[in-house]
């Protein structure tokens, strides 16, 4: 960490992570007084400060820049060539020149979860072929597709006016001014690929998580009530005691039922399980998943396992292989020897795995079973080797 991002952290009283993959905005607010119990505000010149920082190598732009009053494509008569619009459907085209498929399952997924108050404005150039009107998407045509099945009359679009960009302003990007169609082309298809091919951020499994839970979704809720209960904190990244980056598996785990329906349980069984004998260990991915899918496949199986039973597994664990890292890495390295047949004698046999949470939940349940597990009703492995 350089010099002027250890000053400009020494102005907060809370300290957050800032590199040039993330700023911590979720520890950074609590430097802002709260509001209702919920976070604090951040003026975004705060932001922007770190951001100058972390990029030092690129020189900021100091040229104001008001996008209607100076744009370079508005037109003499200073008319707005890049504005909004309510476009009817009739008036609304596709020209695959610069343009993705399209896909009818996308557009299901986002029809199911649909809302109005969560629908991006798509985007659109406007160009007259032989006096005729089209306004041709560029980004969002799914989105429309959508706002259609629900029913949409018009359609609120950001279009770009070809007719009204000066000559000169195409002139400069090597099309002859007469040829408002090339370059109405050019440009959908460089915006196209610039906004969804190299700049856009998909969205991180811990925002989006933690969106949902300050935003009070019923399960991510649940999920957090879970993971407080023994201790465990969701970060973006991090290897400290009982820290958990592996969000969406936590997810998964949370969603599978139990015989009576219920969600949850096999999640807070498998955290404690992993805090209970690992408190000073980050949550390994691939412990918890597969203990949480082992739990769930004693109760399919009618199986009770007890607080007996988790501490015989422990002890084979830490006997056997030590700590949560270290035992998934090598009941995964022993399956791969199996089924390989790099040691004939420990040559495996079953329906092989498809997963790495399956590899490890047989790998555990071979442990048990092989070096000294007394609970012969615990479930058995559908690919099995000696260990």
């Amino acid at each position: 960490m350089n010099e002027d991002i250890k000053k400009y952290l020494s102005t907060f009283k809370v300290k957050f992570d800032i590199d040039p993959k993330a700023i911590d905005l979720r520890e950074m607010c609590k430097n802002y007084e709260m509001v209702d119990e919920r976070n604090g505000f951040i003026p975004l010149d705060d932001i922007s400060k770190a951001i100058d920082l972390i990029n030092n190598r690129y020189k900021p732009i100091t040229k104001k820049y008001d996008p209607y009053k100076n744009s370079s494509i508005n037109n003499d008569d200073n008319v707005i060539a890049s504005h909004t619009e309510f476009v009817e459907w009739k008036d609304l085209y596709l020209w695959p020149l610069f343009q993705r498929d399209v896909s009818p399952n996308h557009i299901r997924k986002i029809s199911l979860d649909f809302n109005p108050t969560a629908v991006i404005t798509p985007c659109a150039i406007k160009l007259k072929v032989k006096d005729k009107a089209y306004y041709f998407v560029w980004d969002g045509h799914h989105t429309l597709q959508v706002c259609r099945l629900h029913g949409y009359t018009r359609f609120k679009i950001d279009v770009i006016d070809i007719d009204m960009i000066p000559s000169e302003t195409i002139e400069a990007e090597g099309f002859q001014s007469t040829n408002r169609v090339g370059y109405g082309v050019w440009i959908a298809g460089q915006n196209m690929v610039r906004i969804n091919s190299r700049n856009k951020r998909p969205l991180h499994a811990y925002d989006e998580f933690m969106i949902k839970y300050e935003s009070k979704d019923k399960d991510t809720m649940s999920i957090m009530n879970i993971l407080n209960k023994h201790g465990v904190v969701p970060h973006r990244k991090s290897k400290a005691p009982k820290h958990l980056t592996q969000i969406k598996s936590a997810i998964e785990c949370f969603y599978l039922l139990d015989s009576q329906g219920v969600k949850g349980r096999f999640l807070d069984r498998a955290l404690n399980f992993h805090t209970k004998y690992w408190p000073s260990a980050p949550i390994e991915l691939e412990l918890f998943r597969p203990m949480a899918y082992l739990y769930q496949l004693a109760d399919v199986e009618g199986t009770a396992l007890d607080a007996e039973w988790d501490k015989e597994m422990f002890e084979l664990i830490a006997k056997h292989y030590g700590d949560p890292e270290t035992c998934q890495y090598k009941l995964k390295e022993s399956y791969w020897a199996a089924v390989k047949a790099v040691d004939p004698k420990k040559t495996g046999a079953g329906d092989l795995r498809q997963h790495d949470r399956e590899r490890v939940l047989d790998g555990l349940l071979c442990l048990y079973h092989q070096k000294g597990g007394t609970n012969s009703k615990t479930p058995q492995a559908e690919y099995r080797w000696n260990l």
